[in-house]
């Protein structure tokens, strides 16, 4: 189903001959946010903490998304030229808590900074809003890798932020303070 159209590009419901494309997606917009959290964090943190490696990032990532869709196929939508896929968002209906939250998303580097994202997003807002829903949440980064999503949700509204930081302490290692007095 066709959400909206703009020029010759199409923003339309995905399909399941859509998900090679849209892993693609997934992996070349998500690398450099996935790098940038392994430096934040520290190597032995990423490995201790968030590693699996039974499902590594680009293939829990792939789940995710091919988990939504099995359950809402409706709750993906790619933006479609000439048959080729460029940028996908998916997000999740909340409606006992009077919310939608934007999930994951991307746009290919060769569209990036075109208005593309902010597209999407517009019409999962209009969405939002015709099913009656008061809020719409989306969680991103703060690093430097996030910049571009930052921009592109304040510019469709995004105007309230909870900022917070996660601690991490390697336990083998003594630390100032940790001794019991």
């Amino acid at each position: 189903m066709i959400i909206a159209q703009k020029n010759n590009v199409v923003l339309r419901h995905a399909k399941k001959i859509d998900f090679s494309q849209i892993d693609e997606i997934t992996v070349i917009c998500y690398s450099a946010i996935y790098q940038s959290f392994v430096e934040m964090v520290g190597k032995d943190v990423f490995q201790g903490i968030y590693y699996n490696s039974e499902l590594p990032w680009p293939k829990s990532k792939k789940i995710q998304n091919n988990n939504l869709f099995a359950e809402h196929p409706d709750w993906i939508w790619v933006l479609e030229e000439q048959e080729h896929l460029f940028g996908y968002v998916s997000f999740k209906l909340k409606p006992e808590k009077n919310y939608g939250i934007f999930d994951n998303n991307g746009v290919l580097p060769t569209h990036a900074g075109q208005g593309w994202g902010k597209f999407m997003y517009r019409h999962v807002l209009k969405f939002f809003r015709s099913t009656g829903l008061r809020f719409a949440l989306v969680e991103t980064g703060l690093d430097a890798a996030h910049i571009p999503a930052r921009r592109a949700y304040e510019a469709v509204g995004f105007d309230h932020q909870d900022l917070i930081t996660m601690y991490y302490q390697d336990l083998s290692k003594k630390n100032p303070g940790s001794e019991l007095h």
